[in-house]
């Protein structure tokens, strides 16, 4: 029979205050004796308040020890914890990778927001002097100091330096509780109060920019801007210094290219509403260029979906894309995926060569999200149904109307999507094939 244990006590040993407690997050309980000056209870109303606080906290662990029928593990590194997350999440990447039609594991994205979150988390504890934090000492309160952190904290977003918005913050917080949730699925237990951490995951109230919609002339001087880039003959001027001074211009050849050119991607984003990650991962079996169908493979939701460009009851969305669609299909080749990739795996999107395009276009804010908008307002305009609009998309209706759906104020007299958007006759346009790569 077990021997019974005192309540946490001070005790005195050499003129100095200890207090005494029993931990019962081990494999066995112990006792403890810590310094009260190390735990800044310098007088005996500080050590009085320091025992009744330990005193709580060993009645509360042995109900809990009790209730869970077992020890409990209060004493593990937060970090450790975390990177122990962190391993089986690029396990479960792998899983998907190797087979996606299985829908298990998660996806390259996911593992790539849940790596930036957690590392951000572990940046910000260390910072603070809290690498050695154990699980049992993490709260609300320590979690709501890092979320504050986040929310101030500037960022680079592209070549400008920000601070992150609301919905930014949240995507944070989804993160970092889906570390801590599976963290405390681990027996022992780690955590001895997760419902505590709930006040500090309550997402802030985010209220969405309206969705936009822009002119068919804004649309092709983005088209052309991005062929104009692409061209294998553009020639840049390069201003340089000499060493005394004086300023040399001459003009070269430009050397960067993205591996998947803007331009292709753009025109497939515009006229299909697609996400950027369905057109990226789009191969030729699943384009029908017989009776010009895309089969869309969502990776957000998992589903399957056709979109018509033509031969639709409801209207044609794009004839010229399909003839476009087969030139590349001759200059593809052997190429699985539609978009080229150079020596890439697969297209990847041409992050700061998209930006310099969109800055050439003056007045509208061009990018892959708004471009779902912009599809959904001129299939309304076009009198094609919400309901129709977000099938082809991928979406549910009220989402369209209430998220994706603005006014089309200006637009092409026409009877198709393609001509209202003024993306007609791209049979003239010259798309290249980027020169291998030197940056994006």
């Amino acid at each position: 029979m077990g021997r019974t244990r005192a309540p946490a006590h001070i005790r005195m040993w050499r003129g100095k205050h200890y207090l005494v407690y029993t931990d019962f997050t081990g494999a066995k309980p112990r006792e403890v004796r810590k310094s009260c000056a190390a735990l800044e209870a310098h007088d005996a109303t500080a050590r009085a308040e320091l025992v009744k606080r330990y005193m709580l906290q060993e009645k509360f662990d042995t109900v809990e020890v009790a209730r869970r029928g077992g020890r409990l593990a209060y004493d593990y590194s937060v970090l450790v914890s975390l990177d122990e997350f962190m391993a089986n999440a690029k396990e479960r990447s792998e899983v998907r990778a190797e087979n996606p039609e299985a829908r298990n594991g998660i996806s390259a994205g996911t593992l790539e927001l849940l790596c930036q979150s957690v590392n951000l988390f572990k940046h910000w504890l260390t910072a603070k002097g809290l690498a050695d934090i154990k699980t049992g000492q993490l709260d609300g309160l320590m979690l709501s100091k890092f979320f504050d952190y986040v929310a101030t904290a500037k960022t680079k977003l592209g070549n400008r330096v920000v601070r992150r918005r609301a919905t930014t913050v949240n995507q944070y917080r989804r993160n970092i509780r889906t570390a801590l949730r599976w963290i405390n699925r681990a027996r022992p237990p780690r955590f001895p109060d997760f419902e505590g951490f709930s006040e500090a995951f309550k997402p802030t109230r985010a209220d969405p920019e309206p969705p936009r919609v822009f002119t068919p002339q804004q649309l092709r001087e983005f088209l052309r801007a991005a062929l104009v880039r692409e061209d294998p003959e553009r020639r840049v001027v390069i201003v340089r210094f000499k060493p005394r001074g004086e300023k040399e211009r001459f003009e070269q050849l430009a050397t960067a290219y993205a591996a998947t050119p803007v331009s292709r991607l753009f025109l497939m984003l515009a006229l299909t509403g697609a996400r950027v990650g369905e057109i990226l991962g789009l191969k030729w079996d699943d384009v029908d260029l017989q009776r010009g169908r895309l089969t869309i493979r969502a990776q957000k939701t998992g589903r399957t979906r056709i979109l018509p460009l033509i031969g639709a009851p409801e209207g044609d969305i794009s004839a010229s894309l399909v003839d476009v669609l087969r030139r590349w299909r001759l200059e593809a080749g052997k190429r699985e995926y539609v978009l080229p990739h150079d020596d890439l795996p697969q297209p990847l999107f041409p992050k700061s060569g998209w930006q310099e395009v969109a800055k050439l276009v003056k007045g509208a804010k061009i990018g892959p999200q708004a471009l779902r908008q912009n599809f959904t307002s001129y299939a309304a305009s076009m009198g094609i149904p919400a309901s129709v609009a977000a099938m082809w998309q991928g979406h549910a209706a009220d989402v369209a109307e209430r998220y994706y759906r603005a006014q089309v104020l200006d637009r092409n007299p026409g009877k198709t999507i393609e001509e209202a958007m003024g993306l007609t006759g791209m049979e003239g346009f010259q798309f290249h094939v980027s020169r291998p790569r030197v940056s994006g």
